[in-house]
């Protein structure tokens, strides 16, 4: 079959749900094999069955039981899943905290507390269903409440949600419903075919919260996840132990325990110095573990980039041929496989990543 005849064929599985998913193939955008994965995303079971960033840590493999230790940088404000935004507190609600779909870089939207995701004919109401059996670290249920209460905090404007941007124009307040104890449905602001990404990790704000939350986060840090908060001392770090009731793999370190720097380089230093397991990427990092085999550095799909920025209210890069000019002469491969050891990919002057179709 040829990819036209290809093209015109899929068009008939799914109307304008699917449109955007196809649009994106004939254009290159997206891979076949992504495209598959997509299919699977808005419940084309059918059609599916028949057609940079890095952490570096010590070498040593980390098994089940024992204590991981974690170096982050400083969190800007008191830690509250509903209004962070830096990476340190990022880096200790993933302990805790979980999303209704995990968007992993491997293989797409993963389930988690939710089973099953399918939006109607129209693709502006999306239902969900519970994962059930799920608790919450005080022993209580997870229930459609408990959804229903975590999103309209973060499409509420008066609750300061730093994801109110993300959902501005696709979810407003009154938009999340409870139709059974086990059962979400969203009535979208308009129809929106990636809906699903939009209540994954790719929303980092998303985290499940009992319906009672009431913004003392640091308190208890009472989600779903893991790991239980063991112990938290703002400026300093926190340490979290093995939820025993945790519903997912339980092939876990014993405890977590993560310290605070005020630094990248005070970071490094207490990496080679034995006092930490695992940090985040630096601009040091590549340099202070380069050729030692007591580290490694593992990598994974991210939507970090450079830019270079231009004046363009100034000679010569008010001319568009001028700033056409210096885009060719750059030699991206080159650029991938020399000064960043391999560990990016070539862009093409946009910051949307191939991960991001």
């Amino acid at each position: 079959m040829t990819k036209r005849n290809d093209i015109d064929s899929l068009r008939n599985l799914s109307g304008d749900i699917w449109n955007v998913a196809v649009d994106e193939y004939a254009q290159g955008f997206l891979k076949r094999r992504d495209l598959l994965k997509y299919a699977a995303l808005i419940g084309l079971t059918g059609f599916a069955a028949s057609q940079g960033l890095g952490f570096a840590g010590q070498a040593r493999a980390a098994a089940a039981g024992g204590t991981v230790r974690v170096g982050l940088g400083q969190p800007t404000k008191a830690i509250d899943p509903v209004t962070l935004t830096d990476p340190a507190s990022i880096g200790v609600i993933s302990q805790v905290g979980e999303y209704l779909i995990l968007d992993d870089p491997k293989d797409g939207l993963q389930p988690k507390l939710a089973v099953s995701w399918e939006a109607d004919e129209t693709a502006k109401r999306w239902t969900f269903k519970l994962r059930p059996g799920v608790k919450f670290h005080d022993g209580r249920a997870v229930t459609a409440k408990d959804v229903v209460a975590s999103f309209e905090r973060l499409v509420d404007p008066n609750r300061g949600s730093a994801a109110l941007s993300a959902y501005k124009g696709i979810l407003s307040k009154g938009g999340a419903k409870i139709v059974d104890e086990q059962t979400v449905a969203f009535d979208l602001d308009q129809p929106n075919s990636n809906f699903p990404f939009y209540v994954s990790s790719d929303v980092y704000n998303a985290v499940i919260l009992p319906a009672d939350y009431a913004g003392d986060f640091e308190k208890n840090f009472n989600a779903t996840g893991p790991f239980k908060l063991e112990s938290f001392r703002p400026k300093q770090g926190a340490s979290f132990v093995r939820n025993p009731d945790y519903w997912g793999d339980k092939a876990l370190p014993d405890r977590v325990e993560i310290k605070f720097f005020d630094d990248e380089q005070a970071q490094v230093v207490a990496l080679q110095a034995g006092q930490l397991d695992v940090i985040p990427s630096t601009t040091r990092l590549e340099l202070a573990i380069e050729g030692n085999a007591n580290f490694r550095l593992l990598s994974v799909q991210a939507s970090s980039h450079d830019a270079v920025h231009l004046r363009t209210d100034q000679a010569p890069f008010t001319d568009k041929r001028v700033r056409r000019a210096l885009a060719l002469t750059l030699d991206r491969e080159a650029i991938v496989k020399g000064l960043l050891k391999g560990r990016a990919i070539a862009g093409n002057d946009t910051p949307f990543a191939p991960i991001f179709p």
